[in-house]
């Protein structure tokens, strides 16, 4: 499994998992977790995630902490993981204010995709 944080700012980061890779998940050949984390004195807050955890779907989906709903198209029409990660920053922007968009770019940009 491969795991780390990428931080945004000192506020907030990014959290990944990819886990071993797994014949039951169709196009990206294992499960991954990609959240964001809001950094507090004491402890992390969820905020909001992105995974594959649903084998029948090939493209992930968004779950929302603050709506407690998975989105599952999200807006992606492709598995291209460009595509995947740009409206990944679009959601993480949503939450987090329009000024943070250079700073989400450049962490969202540290994360390979979980095909290789």
């Amino acid at each position: 499994m491969d795991r780390g944080n990428i931080p945004i700012n000192k506020n907030f980061e990014i959290e990944y998992r990819y886990y071993d890779k797994d014949a039951n998940y169709k196009y990206f050949n294992r499960k991954f977790e990609i959240y964001l984390l809001e950094k507090k004195s004491l402890r992390k807050n969820y905020v909001l995630h992105m995974d594959n955890s649903d084998i029948s779907q090939m493209t992930p989906y968004v779950f929302k902490a603050s709506t407690g709903k998975k989105k599952h198209d999200f807006g992606v029409t492709t598995l291209n993981w460009n595509d995947i990660r740009t409206k990944f920053t679009d959601y993480i922007v949503s939450e987090l204010g329009e000024k943070q968009r250079n700073n989400v770019r450049k962490a969202i940009g540290k994360l390979s995709s979980p095909k290789i």
